[in-house]
């Protein structure tokens, strides 16, 4: 089996779990070279004991997606380590569910707004001008089905006020505008959109088996999906076969948004 993304350099974020998580495994056995980077260190860890302990396929870069020096730490890192970047993979998210209890709706909104928009803004700046460098590249932005459509009123997370969605349409913004200033240099930028998808961001509100079932209702194929088929819309995205896509927005959502 031809692996299509033999020899690619990439970096992942959020790679210590779910869609970035699933990022990594793919990408490794479609031949790609990985940075996987997280804010866990630990997670990351764990991650390369489980997964891969060869140093030649998969490194490690703890750092966060917020701050401008650890970003173009990452990617750096990335081009000393493996010679160039290839691929950026955009996964590193939070929801205001994960923002610890006792801040209130604007620190939930800046913290979420920190992550999901600055953060895949400072990644793409970094990963542009080194890709630039050695002639183009592929990057996948993270979005979510609620970049396109807003909460339905039929499940208890957001008021209006959420950042959720309004980060996911700040990612889904940036993934066109930069697409289209960029495609002519050789760099792709693309979306994915899942729909509700089992990882750690949805797994504090599946308890409830109302709300599980509501979500899972909501797509039309009749359950949420998993973080591998996410994954790989991704790689497909990443890598040469994808070579007239660019700007867009893969929904991966079960039939969610075409209802």
């Amino acid at each position: 089996m031809t692996q299509r993304l033999k020899d690619k350099v990439a970096v992942i974020t959020g790679a210590a779990s779910g869609i970035g998580r699933a990022s990594v495994l793919r990408f490794l056995n479609e031949g790609a070279r990985v940075v996987a980077s997280d804010i866990n260190e630990d997670a990351l860890q764990a991650l390369a004991q489980e997964v891969c302990d060869d140093a030649a396929k998969m490194s490690l870069k703890s750092g966060s997606v917020t701050q401008r020096s650890d970003v173009e730490s990452i990617i750096d890192y990335a081009v000393v380590q493996f010679g160039r970047l290839d691929i950026l993979v955009n996964s590193a998210g939070i929801t205001p569910r994960t923002v610890r209890p006792e801040a209130d709706f604007e620190e939930r909104w800046e913290a979420v707004m920190a992550v999901n928009a600055k953060g895949t803004m400072l990644m793409c700046h970094a990963a542009v001008e080194a890709m630039r460098k050695t002639g183009g590249g592929a990057i996948v932005n993270v979005a979510s089905i609620m970049s396109l459509v807003s909460y339905p009123t039929s499940l208890p997370f957001s008021d209006g006020f959420s950042a959720y969605p309004q980060s996911k349409g700040t990612v889904l913004q940036l993934t066109r505008d930069l697409g289209i200033r960029v495609a002519q240099e050789g760099v792709r930028v693309n979306a994915v959109c899942p729909g509700f998808i089992y990882t750690a961001l949805t797994e504090n509100v599946i308890g409830d088996p109302k709300v599980h079932e509501t979500m899972r209702n909501l797509h039309p194929i009749g359950r949420m999906g998993q973080p591998e088929e996410v994954a790989n819309v991704i790689a497909f995205l990443a890598s040469d076969e994808a070579s007239f896509v660019a700007g867009a927005a893969w929904t991966v959502d079960g039939g969610y948004t075409a209802t």
